[in-house]
């Protein structure tokens, strides 16, 4: 087999990526929506939250970057992460593991991690948390049968048993070289589908977005969670605009800061919001209470 490496143009374009990067504040993607070639949806965005231009390459990666971006103490978001090319390289022969590649020049390839993320320890605020996720459609990596339903790995006594059964070896190869990577660092790292981040849940937070620099103390904010909770409780089946008006008058407050109240703890993942349905003034809420 052809030795597997990197051409100088590749090697230049990571390093000066690098040098790029040294500043985590001015963070760029390795890859850009005009860079990669493939067929779907692709999105670039202007952040308000990150104050910087963001790269994805999917509804889905769309969705989730939303959800990561939201998680409490979350300050950072870092899509498509490049990862050092010589240690990935030796990772791949270490574990005899399939490098990403140009097949016919064997050329390897920069691989990338969809997302890493930093975020402050909610139990511990001094303590900084690096997590890495890459995503990848359900039904590319994993068995599905006739009806869509999981395939497990073995049967027992004419049921189906066992974990989900994997499909695409060569995606779950680049796994575990990404797996090797990160816990070299002490990062933990996640392979996540578009099951983690919904498109209802997409929909809620855009929803609740216009009330993201809204600042609140916290006794407003534990006294609006209470009034709204018991008003919901005793009126579960009517539409959102209802509990918000209600909830206003409790607190003497206008119908619109009720709404911004509403919008800042769904969005701050304060309100036990039930991601079932989109949210909507005409329409009812569930709350997992």
């Amino acid at each position: 087999m052809k030795e597997i490496l990197p051409t100088p143009k590749t090697v230049k374009r990571f390093n000066q990526w690098k040098k790029d990067i040294a500043n985590i504040e001015n963070y760029r993607p390795f890859l850009t929506v005009r860079q990669v070639n493939k067929v779907g949806r692709r999105h670039w965005l202007f952040c308000k939250r990150q104050k910087r231009e963001v790269h994805l390459l999917s509804d889905a990666e769309l969705y989730t970057y939303h959800k990561l971006l939201w998680k409490p103490g979350t300050i950072r978001v870092m899509e498509q992460f490049a990862l050092d090319l010589d240690e990935t390289l030796d990772i791949a022969v270490a574990g005899n593991l399939i490098h990403a590649r140009n097949w016919e020049t064997s050329e390897a390839y920069v691989m990338t991690t969809d997302f890493v993320t930093q975020r402050f320890d909610p139990l511990n605020p001094n303590t900084l948390i690096t997590e890495a996720f890459t995503f990848k459609y359900f039904d590319q990596i994993f068995e599905l049968n006739s009806t869509g339903e999981e395939v497990a790995n073995w049967y027992r006594g004419g049921e189906l048993t066992g974990e989900k059964r994997r499909k695409n070896t060569r995606t779950w190869q680049k796994f575990a070289i990404e797996r090797e990577y990160w816990r070299r660092r002490g990062i933990q790292y996640y392979e996540i589908t578009e099951k983690d981040a919904t498109k209802v849940e997409y929909w809620n937070i855009k929803f609740c977005e216009p009330a993201w620099e809204l600042v609140v103390e916290n006794d407003v904010m534990l006294d609006y969670l209470s009034v709204f909770n018991k008003v919901w409780e005793n009126n579960f089946k009517k539409p959102l605009q209802y509990l918000l008006s209600i909830s206003a008058e409790i607190l003497s407050i206008t119908d619109s800061y009720s709404l911004a109240l509403f919008q800042y703890t769904v969005l701050n993942n304060f309100m036990p919001l039930e991601h079932s349905s989109n949210l909507q003034l005409n329409r009812p809420v569930e709350l997992q209470i």
